[in-house]
């Protein structure tokens, strides 16, 4: 397998050490590794939400054939462990380079795409009464300095403007009192848009679900080779699924070694996460916490962060760009001390979980969606920019529309998703441009701090 990094980032055998996993312990007995030699209409590689909302479809909606094969357990990778959000848009470009990049129409039918896919994912939730701790009323973008203010207020304009989505400037004295104090709050734009929950979770309710509607998933079944001779041969350690036709859903954890269409396309990111230990409502009080809504604030490299039911706080941001153990403790070290400068009155708040997962973007920072165009037979979704939890459940839909209702391998999604995403010059290089991003990000982070 071509890895990116280091070899601890791919242990499919072994959960990570999240909260999630601590506390949602997902059934595993309806997911049996593949054994012997099987056969199936439809192929999905890939277990997280992408990959579960491809087979739900096309089981549910098109009674097709279809089996799933997951390296891990199934909710292994980054849709069992990431922050929960529920929120949009998954590309960095901004609406006004949307915009003239792709025409005012597509990038509206982009933004309407985000939010039809928070309707299908609260639709799943409440038709198959799935417990994933969901909550909040919309998202929140938080002004990190005061410069970062007109930004935020133009954003949340456009997205009112534009899409129709409802937006609400508040100040920072306001934000004080109804959300919370910090030491980087001046002022936050609300969208009336999405929630949060438990991934892993609803990862759990869904993969149930899919079973449910006719799917076959298989957990801890990587594919180590692909074979094409007339049909599609996957081949795991124990066992081989001969498809007709293939979709590949493993974003992050893409092996670019079983097709050589996807190498060489991706940037996978690192992206980490500590969760507190339970605490007070005294302690909330200390900075005046109350929203329950997911939070991402205005630094190039974020902090993403948000109270939850269970009264911890999640606090997230980008990792390291080498995998290893000793550089992951040394991000926890670095997370664990950002967050108490954000909060300093937490300063004695205990971290009871730290874990890391992989986002995927792309070089035109757009998610790449589509069929090959010389094998029609081949699907595929990825690269979210890291806000895929809604954007992923729309996708497998539409791949299901577009594999059971389209002749031509296409379907009637924003050209925005449509087609591979470009290669990346000199792919060998792909960490080192990875930290110069983010060594360029942190600097202007710091000059709008201190201007």
């Amino acid at each position: 397998m071509k890895q990116l990094y280091d070899k601890a980032i791919y242990d499919f055998d072994n959960p990570v050490s999240s909260y999630w996993e601590e506390i949602s312990h997902p059934d595993q007995n309806s997911y049996p590794k593949l054994k012997g030699d099987q056969q199936c209409d439809i192929a999905v590689i890939g277990g997280g939400f992408t990959g579960l909302s491809t087979a739900y479809h096309l089981a549910k909606l098109y009674q097709r054939d279809v089996r799933l094969l997951e390296a891990g357990h199934v909710g292994w990778a980054s849709s069992g462990r990431n922050a929960g959000f529920v929120c949009l848009p998954a590309t960095k470009l901004s609406i006004q380079t949307l915009f003239k990049r792709y025409g005012i129409d597509e990038t509206k039918k982009f933004f309407a795409s985000q939010v039809e896919g928070m309707d299908i994912l609260d639709s799943i939730i409440k038709d198959h009464s799935i417990e994933c701790e969901q909550i909040g009323d919309g998202n929140l973008d938080v002004a990190h300095s005061p410069h970062s203010c007109d930004g935020l207020k133009e954003w949340g304009n456009d997205l009112k403007k534009y899409f129709g989505i409802n937006t609400r400037w508040i100040p920072k004295e306001e934000f004080d009192e109804s959300g919370h104090q910090s030491t980087e709050q001046f002022g936050a734009v609300f969208m009336e848009s999405g929630f949060a929950m438990n991934p892993l979770a609803f990862l759990g309710g869904f993969a149930k679900a899919t079973v449910e509607a006719g799917a076959v998933l298989h957990g801890h079944s990587r594919v180590k080779k692909w074979e094409r001779n007339g049909k599609h041969r996957l081949i795991t350690d124990e066992g081989s699924l001969t498809a007709n036709q293939v979709v590949v859903a493993t974003n992050g954890y893409t092996d670019e070694s079983l097709h050589q269409s996807f190498a060489n396309r991706m940037v996978p990111v690192l992206s980490n996460i500590i969760v507190t230990r339970e605490m007070s409502e005294d302690e909330f009080n200390l900075q005046n916490y109350k929203t329950l809504n997911p939070i991402c604030n205005s630094r190039e490299i974020l902090y993403y962060y948000r109270r939850m039911p269970s009264n911890r706080m999640l606090f997230g941001t980008r990792g390291d760009t080498y995998g290893d153990d000793q550089s992951a403790n040394k991000m926890k070290d670095y997370m664990t001390q950002k967050f108490r400068g954000v909060f300093p009155s937490w300063n004695d708040v205990e971290i009871s979980h730290y874990w890391r997962g992989t986002v995927v973007m792309n070089r035109d920072l757009t998610p790449a969606f589509g069929s090959l165009d010389d094998d029609q037979t081949v699907h595929f979704s990825y690269g979210y920019s890291a806000n895929g939890n809604n954007t992923t459940i729309y996708c497998g839909k539409k791949l299901a529309e577009m594999i059971c209702e389209s002749n031509s391998g296409s379907t009637n999604i924003s050209e925005i998703y449509r087609g591979l995403s470009p290669k990346i010059p000199f792919p060998f290089l792909r960490l080192w441009y990875l930290r110069l991003y983010l060594w360029y990000s942190k600097l202007r982070d710091k000059n709008k701090k201190e201007l």
